[in-house]
């Protein structure tokens, strides 16, 4: 039976030491690995967050003060989003290959292969947002689902290499950032299962970003 591996976030518990060793190894892993195509400036956006930490730590360590422990509760948040982030790339071009996962320097969980089918995700639709350069996509759940990937694609539809993934979440709704304001974008979005099963792709919508 084919197996189909998971990317392990490993983040809970981690010291903010350890968080930005993650993050450095990440970016040391998928530096010129070309296996993986990342969105321009990403991995520069995890160093510079690596830097911010070590440098909020450092801070905390002399200083100490409400300030200084905020600004490294912030850093944490920040460096912890873009790894998660990245997990989602990386699980969604790994094609769940344990090799290729552990290439990006990330763990993984291995699940059994196919033994059930996860239903399409249905409703895909946006709601109205005051918040320009967004769009903000809901869903229905789909069913043994765990996580949900958010496809995006700024030119058409029908062009298949122009689709791009923009997020990975456990929820069924995002708000995508990072839009060009008034213009139109397509998204689908796809569900991921506790044994490593997709969905069939969601229906497309278009949307005007706010």
């Amino acid at each position: 039976m084919k197996s189909f591996a998971t990317v392990l976030l490993g983040l809970i518990g981690l010291t903010s030491k350890a968080l930005v060793e993650k993050g450095r190894n990440c970016v040391d892993m998928l530096t010129g690995n070309a296996a993986f195509t990342l969105p321009a400036g990403f991995l520069a956006s995890i160093t510079t967050a690596c830097n911010v930490l070590e440098q909020a730590n450092e801070e905390v360590l002399f200083f100490g003060g409400k300030v200084n422990y905020e600004a490294k509760r912030v850093a944490e948040g920040v460096l912890s989003d873009l790894i998660r982030e990245l997990a989602g790339y990386v699980q969604a071009q790994s094609g769940g290959d344990a090799t290729l996962i552990l290439s990006a320097g990330f763990n993984y969980r291995k699940k059994a292969g196919p033994v059930e089918k996860l239903a399409q995700v249905a409703n895909l639709r946006s709601e109205a947002t005051k918040f320009q350069g967004t769009a903000d996509l809901r869903w229905n759940v789909v069913r043994s689902a765990q996580n949900y990937l958010v496809m995006r694609n700024a030119v058409n539809p029908d062009q298949e290499d122009a689709w791009e993934l923009v997020g990975y979440t456990s929820r069924a709704s995002l708000v995508v950032t990072s839009l060009d304001s008034a213009k139109y974008y397509w998204f689908r979005v796809q569900a991921i299962g506790r044994k490593g099963l997709l969905s069939p792709m969601s229906e497309v919508i278009k949307v005007l970003a706010a």
